[in-house]
């Protein structure tokens, strides 16, 4: 009798692997080979609208470059290049959403979660040459870095991984932020009326004197490196002269690879707040106070002689204080 217990046991654990194997190999059970909820190749995308909460902003592609299209405040130009890094990540991700099963069907359920063509909390339409290839309404979290998710036109609510803030609203979040830097190397930075640092062979020199290295670099980095924050609330117009700033606080002519350029610095001094105009690219930029603020060098910060007679009163000081 146990004998048979035992085979019908073995046989009953065979049947058990046999079904969990054929489940695996279909995918039943798991998200592997689920269907992507979009069908779109992002190489191909030309333009990507987000809309909600009140706002649209648009960026086209323009051979190889993303630029906004639509959403800039305040009159700021609606041509001014976008982050391609975020586009492309933002696209390679939605392109590979799973949708292994939707979570609600019903028009009663697309209301709550807040995807229907009237009452959705984004809306991301994507194109490629031949037009729209994708329509996505996005709504309410239903966890962590998850939203509801639904094709316009369609009935299923899938519970996608993404989130809203993914996709802003908000243009300043696509703009290139780094549209005003140097384009590669930096044979010279002036800062009008004040002081001129050129690169040499040996080095750099500041107003003719030999400059320090260190201190020199570290100048031109906040030019090769320059981070905007946004478009400023004040405007200017095409050539980057600023209409209501008054004075500037400092006109620099900066010379890097692609020849000779005007960087104009605005201090907003109630708000202690800094902008800046380029004779390259139309608008106005915020940028953070203290970057402003190492831009608008002292010279004799940069002279090596100085340099190293600070240097000397710090080691001197230290001797001092190990003898005391």
């Amino acid at each position: 009798m146990s004998g048979r217990i035992g085979l019908l046991g073995g046989l009953l654990v065979a049947q058990v692997v046999i079904i969990a194997g054929l489940l695996l190999a279909s995918g039943v059970g798991s998200d592997a080979g689920a269907p992507h909820l979009l069908s779109f190749e992002p190489a191909n995308v030309t333009k990507l609208s987000v809309s909600g909460e009140g706002e649209t902003v648009g960026m086209a592609r323009d051979g190889d470059v993303w630029r906004l299209q639509s959403g800039a405040p305040n009159g700021a130009p609606e041509v001014l290049p976008a982050d391609g890094g975020k586009i492309s990540e933002v696209l390679d991700k939605l392109a590979g959403l799973d949708a292994p099963w939707p979570v609600a069907t019903s028009d009663d359920s697309a209301e709550r979660f807040e995807v229907t063509e009237g009452n959705h909390q984004r809306r991301l339409v994507i194109e490629d040459a031949d037009g729209p290839v994708a329509d996505l309404l996005l709504g309410t979290s239903p966890g962590y870095r998850r939203v509801h998710a639904r094709l316009s036109g369609a009935s299923e609510v899938y519970s996608i991984d993404f989130s809203n803030y993914e996709a802003p609203t908000d243009a300043d979040q696509w703009l290139d932020k780094a549209l005003l830097a140097a384009k590669g190397r930096v044979s010279s930075v002036m800062l009008e009326d004040a002081w001129q640092l050129a690169r040499q062979d040996d080095g750099w020199l500041i107003d003719g004197a030999p400059a320090d290295a260190e201190a020199a670099d570290d100048l031109v980095r906040r030019f090769t490196g320059l981070r905007v924050l946004g478009t400023s609330d004040e405007e200017a117009d095409a050539a980057g002269d600023a209409d209501a700033a008054g004075e500037p606080a400092g006109v620099f002519v900066v010379t890097d690879e692609d020849g000779e350029h005007r960087l104009t610095l605005f201090h907003e001094a109630e708000e202690d707040d800094y902008s800046l105009t380029s004779d390259r690219v139309a608008g106005r930029f915020e940028v953070a106070t203290y970057i402003a603020e190492q831009m608008l060098a002292d010279p004799a910060d940069l002279q090596a002689d100085a340099a190293e007679a600070q240097d000397n009163v710090l080691e001197e000081g230290a001797v001092s204080d190990q003898e005391g």
